[in-house]
């Protein structure tokens, strides 16, 4: 599933590749798009691409936007030439200069909406504050008096937004804790290094463009499937099943 990083990092590939193209039509199928809730878009043209937690924004110069969630396997091609659409194509938007913009989808969960208002909505959604920009006072202040276990707390977009089961098992790896720890039971100085995991997690992913192969070598990620062992002290991984998901972790450094 595309997290925050791998968002990100989509974000930026639109960023270099359809800034200021102008809008000729959006077509696709559902529920991937909803043609009902879809104005006319032609002659529209992008001016910035924003995003908070798992949601990519195309602001459009209207003041209006798209805003696409990728689900377990989205992902956006530009489409130059006569090249055909890739396979999965769920949704197509296409410039006026020729050029396509396709949404791939193979197990059609994503979505490609068109809102008024991109503030109106990260609000009705009711999304915390982004993961990869969050401050230790922030986090400090979220979790104050919680009692969830740290890595529900960690999935749960109202509380912070963007991070899902990959990045959740990594974070808690770099902080040392343990996935069942209740935030109630951590004290200031290990949320605070939980706080900082977060951001140093996050955006060393995304300077890497969310690419697993480049990661450090330290990371728990290469290593998150039974039988594998820790890659800082060799114990064998850990896995325990959280929220319907396995959590995995190092029962020697993680406490």
């Amino acid at each position: 599933m595309p997290e925050l990083p791998e968002v990100e990092t989509i974000r930026r590939y639109l960023d270099r590749t359809v800034f200021n193209r102008t809008i000729a039509g959006i077509s696709g199928f559902a529920p991937t798009i909803d043609p009902e809730h879809l104005p006319p878009l032609s002659d529209r043209t992008i001016t910035a691409t924003s995003r908070h937690g798992k949601y990519l924004f195309v602001d459009l110069d209207s003041g209006s936007s798209l805003v696409l969630h990728f689900g377990m396997t989205g992902d956006l091609l530009l489409i130059t030439g006569y090249d055909s659409d890739p396979p999965y194509t769920r949704a197509v938007v296409s410039f006026s200069d020729g050029s396509r913009l396709a949404f791939t989808d193979s197990r059609r969960f994503g979505r490609l909406r068109w809102i008024p208002d991109r503030k109106a909505f990260i609000v009705e959604r009711r999304l915390g504050p982004d993961a990869l920009t969050i401050s230790r006072e922030t986090f400090l202040t979220i979790t104050a008096g919680s009692h969830q276990r740290v890595k529900m707390f960690l999935l749960d977009q109202h509380r912070i937004a963007g991070i899902g089961n990959i990045y959740a098992d990594e974070i808690l790896f770099q902080a040392g804790i343990r996935p069942l720890r209740s935030l109630h039971d951590l004290d200031p100085i290990r949320l605070s290094l939980l706080a900082a995991a977060i951001v140093y997690v996050l955006t060393t992913a995304v300077d890497r463009a969310a690419d697993f192969d480049r990661y450090p070598a330290n990371w728990l990620i290469p290593h998150r499937s039974p039988g594998e062992r820790c890659p800082c002290c060799g114990e064998p991984v850990s896995r325990v099943m959280v929220a319907g998901r396995y959590a995995y972790f190092c029962p020697s450094c993680q406490k």
